[in-house]
């Protein structure tokens, strides 16, 4: 019992605040979007949920030159506090304006301090836990966030027929002012290493990191695959689910539910993972479960064989997520960190919005049966070929952290 305590992440005081303050964060993240959507589709047309989806994905985009800088360049209370006052000011601001301008403008606020603070907290937790933790971290905080974004996502619709859109963006403000107060009591700090603030490179810096490592040159395009697909089938799933197969909204509610859990599960057990080889390959699983997943959704007769699917997907999505954030963390040297997640955070995004776009053409082109199916088949095939490459790594690399 005493060794169980030792090596448990709960033990660790800083973080015992930063996890459940982060997963509330996610949960008021989830409350706003859902009174957002209700909002700009009350008297708008589909553009304009469009623009919100890029208001909410563009600003990590462009900030991926100058948010690793400023994680990695400044005491990371400091970027903590700000990023996540102005967090907090945005979504005031979002619960007293109304007009669409304003709302895509405050989000992209919402979306600028996101930016920074994502790679900043990503960086701490290292510093909190040790190395040898942050696989086991990176999965129950991910779980955590899974179970937070559903009840966030449940609890929108309540709360903004309860209190309006603007009881619920104040409650999402209030979240993010939770994190200031966390951010403020934690007591350890990452603070940049002499000179590293006037190195140059934000996004090459990342870069280079994330393609001079042998094992992430493979996983990270695994990564931005899985993104293309999963997001290009998100795009007609409503319309396989509503459409092909008739079933209710109910239903569809039902599917992305069994996502939701999949992935939560698919984060916990990737955190009960050892080592950078068996992370590696649960990536690779992750991208098969999702490939033929989509395939079974896309040949799916009924809700029963639906939900096997939707089911699996989340799974794999949860473990390829939580693994390649633990490799892509452990593998990363530690004054770069900031530019690393940075750099992944901005270009996971890139490859949302190609997403959309091209899961709107497929879905023109093939249907929703033929996107799913055809999406599913190209993961498979990547993921065959990605676990090809991770055999063939040298042991030493893939055990250089490990040991």
């Amino acid at each position: 019992m005493k060794q169980t305590l030792q090596t448990s992440i709960w033990s660790h005081r800083d973080i015992r605040l930063v996890l459940p303050a982060r997963a509330l964060s996610y949960a008021g993240d989830s409350i706003a979007l859902i009174a957002l959507m209700l909002r700009v589709s009350d008297g708008h047309g589909p553009a304009a949920i469009t623009a919100l989806l890029l208001a909410f994905a563009v600003p990590t985009v462009a900030m991926i030159p100058f948010a690793g800088r400023i994680v990695d360049g400044f005491d990371s209370r400091t970027v903590l506090i700000w990023s996540g006052l102005l967090q907090a000011a945005a979504g005031v601001g979002l619960a007293f304006v109304h007009d669409l301008v304003h709302t895509l403008a405050l989000v992209c606020v919402l979306q600028l301090g996101q930016a920074v603070a994502g790679p900043a907290w990503g960086a701490l937790i290292p510093r909190i836990v040790g190395e040898e933790l942050v696989g086991r971290t990176t999965g129950t905080s991910q779980a955590l966030i899974g179970v937070a974004t559903l009840g966030g996502s449940a609890a929108g619709g309540v709360l903004v027929d309860w209190a309006g859109s603007r009881g619920a963006l104040l409650v999402d403000a209030g979240t993010f002012l939770s994190l200031v107060v966390v951010a403020r009591l934690v007591q350890t700090r990452r603070r940049p290493e002499p000179g590293t603030a006037r190195e140059r490179g934000g996004v090459s810096a990342g870069l280079r990191a994330i393609f001079g490592d042998d094992v992430l040159r493979i996983l990270v395009p695994a990564l931005w695959l899985f993104v293309v697909v999963g997001e290009a089938v998100n795009v007609v799933e409503v319309f396989l689910i509503t459409g092909e197969l008739g079933l209710g909204p109910g239903l569809y509610g039902a599917a992305g539910a069994a996502t939701g859990a999949g992935a939560i599960f698919g984060a916990w057990y990737s955190g009960r993972l050892v080592g950078d080889r068996r992370r590696s390959f649960a990536v690779v699983v992750g991208m098969a479960a999702i490939g033929g997943s989509c395939v079974l959704m896309g040949v799916a007769g009924n809700f029963v064989t639906l939900m096997i699917g939707a089911t699996t997907i989340g799974f794999g999505s949860g473990l390829l997520n939580a693994a390649t954030s633990a490799l892509v963390v452990t593998r990363s040297a530690e004054h770069v960190r900031g530019r690393v997640l940075a750099a992944l955070n901005g270009t996971v995004r890139s490859f949302s919005i190609l997403a959309l776009l091209l899961g709107g053409a497929a879905g023109a082109l093939l249907g929703p049966r033929g996107t799913f199916v055809t999406c599913g088949l190209a993961c498979v095939v990547a993921a065959a070929v990605a676990g090809v490459l991770v055999v063939r790594t040298k042991d030493s690399e893939l055990e250089a952290v490990s040991h």
